[in-house]
């Protein structure tokens, strides 16, 4: 079970860490190739994180490039701290690590209000937080990015995995559908597939 658990994380962060600190204009792996639907029109998701903190962080980390271009300082495109604050704001991001019990914890209340979803987010972020922390070594053979990478990763983590076993009732049977699944699969992030023609997320 540790070698399958091992090797499901290996492959996620590899094919995250490509997608997630590439340049936003760089559709490393044809994700948006064919694409005529967005996830969000598929399952019927709900928001994890509190709106609060979700309008906060949006606030400090808006989707808009920096108007000082002349700041040679590290960079990252806009709003690529977004996971990362919302993260801290539901006390699931500690000693700049992803703690899944606290991002359980934080997510009761959802989970109580969305009986259709209660046993797969019980199952998905602890699978999600055991490939995040499986090798948390190779990510230091990566560029340093602006902002925390596992933030991001592990909401994709949750958003795709819940996308991806989204309970029949909620699922709906529309063309395209079954091939966002196959381009999660595949290493797409969840939140690439959320809106066309923009750039905008919803991390939790």
């Amino acid at each position: 079970m540790n070698r399958l658990v091992c090797a499901f994380g290996v492959i996620f962060v590899v094919a995250t860490l490509e997608l997630v600190l590439a340049h936003p204009g760089k559709d490393v792996l044809g994700c948006h190739n064919g694409t005529s639907i967005t996830v969000d029109e598929c399952c019927a998701i709900p928001m994890l994180a509190n709106k609060t903190v979700i309008e906060k962080c949006k606030a400090a980390h808006p989707f808009k490039p920096p108007q000082n271009t002349d700041d040679k300082g590290p960079r990252g495109h806009p709003g690529e701290c977004l996971a990362e604050c919302i993260m801290k704001g539901m006390g699931a991001l500690k000693n700049e690590k992803v703690d899944g019990p606290a991002f359980r914890k934080a997510i009761e209340p959802v989970v109580k209000a969305n009986p259709a979803f209660a046993k797969l987010l019980d199952d998905t972020v602890k699978q999600c937080h055991e490939s995040i922390n499986v090798d948390s070594e190779f990510t230091r053979y990566v560029t340093k990015p602006v902002c925390k990478a596992d933030a991001k990763a592990f909401i994709n983590c949750v958003y795709g995995t819940l996308f991806e076993q989204c309970p029949t009732n909620v699922w709906t049977q529309k063309d395209g559908c079954t091939q966002l699944k196959d381009k999660i699969k595949k290493g797409c992030a969840y939140f690439a597939l959320r809106k066309h023609g923009g750039r905008r997320m919803r991390p939790t």
